[in-house]
């Protein structure tokens, strides 16, 4: 019975668990009315979204994930939830819920009709020598962008499924060092925004 088990089908049945975690875990942020508690739902679902990334072999994606959202925006979130006074009064429905199920419910109605409605083609099902090798091994780019299963060694890379880390990280400290920097700027700044909004607030109630 363990000689049947794959790595395809260990990775399959690990993309459907993390999914199944990421799905249940956003569905508990928005049903518990303790704030703590949806908080500590929303860095599983975070995490699981993560994995996800994982399983699909966009390893970068993943990390950044951990990084930017269970590292970052999950923090503030908590630190946020700290300085409210009345958990029980700020974890209620507001008179805006509604509106937010109905706006909720359309986009995963768009989501449903985009995913029925795409034509999803597998990795077995792609027949382009050039594209399977662009995916799954080692493929030649040229100077004007072709891509191809032979070249020379200046022309190789590594497929997009094998290792995309190395290629992403060199875009981003070289072609895109100055957006990939005013990015980490505006997210500091957003913090301090909001912290002083609440500062401001609480001095106004104490007041």
């Amino acid at each position: 019975m363990i000689d049947d088990i794959t790595p395809g089908l260990l990775t399959t049945l690990a993309f459907y668990a993390a999914s199944a975690m990421a799905i249940a875990s956003a569905v508990l942020v928005v049903v518990l009315q303790d704030l703590v508690r949806s908080v500590v739902a929303l860095t599983i679902s975070f995490v699981s979204v993560a994995a996800i990334f994982f399983t699909l072999n966009a390893e970068f994606i993943g990390i950044v994930q951990i990084l930017v959202y269970v590292g970052a925006i999950a923090i503030l979130i908590a630190f946020a939830v700290m300085f409210i006074r009345d958990l029980s009064i700020a974890g209620a429905l507001g008179r805006h819920a509604p509106a937010a199920v109905v706006v909720a419910l359309v986009l995963f109605a768009g989501i449903v009709f985009v995913a029925y409605n795409t034509d999803w083609v597998g990795l077995d099902e792609v027949q382009d020598a050039d594209a399977r090798a662009a995916l799954t091994q080692e493929y030649f780019e040229t100077d004007s962008g072709e891509v191809s299963a032979t070249g020379t060694d200046d022309e190789r890379r590594s497929g997009v499924l094998i290792d995309s880390s190395g290629p992403i990280g060199s875009l981003l400290v070289r072609n895109f060092l100055l957006p990939f920097e005013a990015l980490g700027l505006l997210m500091v700044a957003a913090v301090i925004g909001a912290l002083m909004v609440i500062r401001v607030r609480r001095e106004d109630g104490a007041s």
